[in-house]
C-alpha cells in the first residue's frame, strides 16, 4: 500500500468506499448460517490455523481468515464469559484461554499486515490510545495485494 496516495482526500474517500464495499459483499458471501456450514467454518478457519500455524509470524494470510479467527475468538471470549459467571469456580478458563491464543493472534496480526505489504512492526501503532486500535482496525480492512509482495505470494 502507498500511503502517498491517502495524502488526496478524494482518493483517501475512495479508497474507504472501496473498503466499506468489499466488507459489504464479503457480508453477502455468507449464505444458509446452519450447524453444518458454522462447523466447517469453525473447523476451517479457527481449529486447522491453530493446529498448522501456533506461532508462526512469517508470510501472509488473507483477510477471511484473518476476520473469521477474530470472530470466533470473541465467540469463544464470550461464551467463556457466560460460564464464568454462572459458575465462578471455573474463572481460570477466561485467562486461560487468553493465553492459549496469544501468540497465535499476535501471529495473525502481523501475518495480516505482511498481507498488505507492511513491516509487522505496525502493530505496535496500538499502543497509541484510542486512534491507534482504530488505526490498526483499518489496516486490517485494507484488501491484501494481488500479486506476491515482500512477504509471499498471494493468499486467499
Amino acid at each position: 500500500m502507498d500511503f502517498k496516495t491517502l495524502k488526496d482526500i478524494n482518493t483517501a474517500k475512495n479508497l474507504a468506499t472501496d473498503v466499506w464495499k468489499d466488507i459489504c459483499s464479503e457480508v453477502k458471501k455468507i449464505k444458509n448460517v446452519n450447524k453444518e456450514n458454522t462447523k466447517k467454518a469453525f473447523d476451517k478457519y479457527f481449529v486447522e490455523y491453530l493446529k498448522t500455524n501456533y506461532v508462526k509470524f512469517d508470510g501472509r494470510v488473507s483477510r477471511r481468515q484473518f476476520w473469521m479467527f477474530t470472530l470466533f475468538s470473541m465467540v469463544i471470549s464470550w461464551v467463556l464469559s457466560i460460564i464464568v459467571y454462572i459458575l465462578p469456580f471455573l474463572s481460570f478458563l477466561s485467562p486461560l484461554f487468553i493465553l492459549a491464543i496469544l501468540l497465535p493472534g499476535v501471529g495473525l496480526f502481523i501475518r495480516r499486515l505482511h498481507d498488505i505489504n507492511l513491516f509487522g512492526w505496525w502493530i505496535l501503532i496500538a499502543l497509541i490510545p484510542f486512534i491507534g486500535a482504530i488505526a490498526l482496525i483499518l489496516l486490517f480492512a485494507i484488501p491484501g495485494d494481488n500479486k506476491a509482495n515482500d512477504y509471499g505470494a498471494t493468499v486467499k
